[in-house]
Order: structure tokens, then sequence, then C-alpha cells
């Protein structure tokens, strides 16, 4: 159990702890502002990144696309009986294959943006 008498070097000691708080001088508003500053930079730091990279990736990525068009283009599609496949609608009707192809590519780069973006 302790001891609930207090000898006088006990009270001095805890008279030394026992002052007035410090002023604060408004310490802790430019602590708070600057944390809330950093917050703000390091969530944008993703997404300009991300734009800024795109921006540059973009001309590369236009050449890969207009390329894999002109390869699908080249093969031989007329051996392909898309009718045996979906036999209830027109022909006219089915998008062309490159044009599946570009709009498959660019919903993944749009896909990995927002997932980029979310994280």
């Amino acid at each position: 159990m302790a001891d609930r008498n207090k000898d006088k070097q006990q009270l001095r000691l805890e008279a030394l702890f026992q002052s007035d708080p410090l002023p604060d001088l408004g310490f802790s508003k430019k602590v708070m502002r600057r944390v809330r500053r950093q917050m703000w930079i390091r969530r944008l730091a993703m997404p300009v990144a991300v734009s800024v990279g795109g921006l540059f990736a973009a001309r590369p990525a236009s050449e890969i696309v207009v390329s894999l068009v002109n390869m699908v283009a080249e093969l031989p599609l007329d051996r392909l009986d898309i009718s045996a496949i979906v036999p209830a609608l027109p022909m006219d009707s089915i998008p062309q294959f490159s044009t599946l192809l570009v709009s498959g590519v660019f919903a993944l780069v749009a896909l990995f943006f927002v997932r980029a973006l979310a994280d």
C-alpha cells in the first residue's frame, strides 16, 4: 500500500512541477496549419502526377492504339462467321472488331486511372 504521508522533499518536487501552463502564442495554430497543408499536398500529389504522366504518355499510347487497330484490320476476319454465333442479330447491328478493341483499351485505361485516383 502506498504511503499517504508525504515528506518535505516530495512536497517540494510536486510544487516544482505544479506551475501555470506556458503561453501558446499561436504555436498550435501554426502546427495545425502546416499539418493540414501537408495533408492537402499528399492528397493532390498522386492525381497531379498521374495527369502529367498521362499527358506525356498520350501520344505514344495513341500510336500504340493506332498500330493495334491496323494490325486487327490485317487479320482475315472473313473466315469468322459471327452470324453463326449470334443468329438473332442482323450483321449491321454488330460493331466492328476494331471498334470493340479500341473501346476495350480505353475502358481499361479509364479503369486504371480511376483506380490510381482512388488510392
